[in-house]
């Protein structure tokens, strides 16, 4: 599963999902994201607040850590440059709904409607709004994430909610075959946020398999 031999690409060897993980997080980087106009590193741990509602800053600065040209609150460069940036500004416009489907007080189809509002085009956005508000539930997407489950599962990269449902099933596979507890934790603060940690190794794994493979070959 995790081998550099390019016969063993496909292979999905729940019995090795540890060795894989700790292996691809390992190789794993990713710049770290500032916070605007200053030297602070965004935490994307600290600024998921778990265990309370979002705010408008860890929004803010959950948005700008997921795409840091495209959503950050101001916009960076070009004639609209220092502009407040209309896409962020939806999103914080709907922050009710986020903290309303955090304590399940709406369906995962209400939400659904209103991050196609937010983002019409963006389904990776639309993704990453339900992972802030209940990242226990939905893991973060993105183009490599999708190439890794492509590969390992012999199937499409996902372009719908259905796609993206059989890379929740997938994900969460490998997150219980590595030895992490699932579901939403019911303890103390340290031991919810060390569990989204353990989640969050096992994106960055998918995410630098995703870009091994892109770069290693098609």
């Amino acid at each position: 599963m995790f081998i550099l031999n390019i016969k063993q690409f496909e292979e999905f060897n729940l019995y090795k999902a540890k060795q894989f993980v700790d292996y691809w997080n390992n190789k794993y980087r990713n710049d770290s994201v500032k916070v605007l106009i200053s030297d602070e590193v965004i935490d994307y741990v600290e600024e998921l607040n778990l265990g309370n509602n979002l705010s408008e800053q860890n929004i803010k600065r959950l948005l700008r850590w997921k795409d840091p040209i495209r959503l950050t609150e101001k916009i960076l460069s070009g004639p609209n440059e220092g502009k407040e940036n209309k896409k962020v500004l939806k999103v914080i416009e709907n922050i009710d709904y986020f903290n309303e489907f955090r304590q399940d007080k709406i369906s995962e189809k209400e939400f659904k409607f209103i991050t196609e509002k937010i983002f019409p085009t963006g389904f990776v956005w639309q993704i990453f709004l339900f992972h802030i508000a209940r990242p226990f539930e939905y893991p973060i997407a993105d183009q490599n994430v999708f190439r890794a489950f492509s590969i390992q599962k012999r199937t499409k990269e996902p372009v719908d909610w259905g796609g993206y449902k059989d890379y929740i099933d997938y994900f969460f596979q490998i997150a219980k075959s590595s030895g992490i507890s699932l579901g939403k934790p019911k303890g103390y603060e340290s031991d919810i946020k060390e569990i989204v940690k353990k989640l969050k190794n096992v994106d960055n794994a998918l995410f630098a398999f995703g870009q091994f493979l892109r770069s290693y070959g098609k």
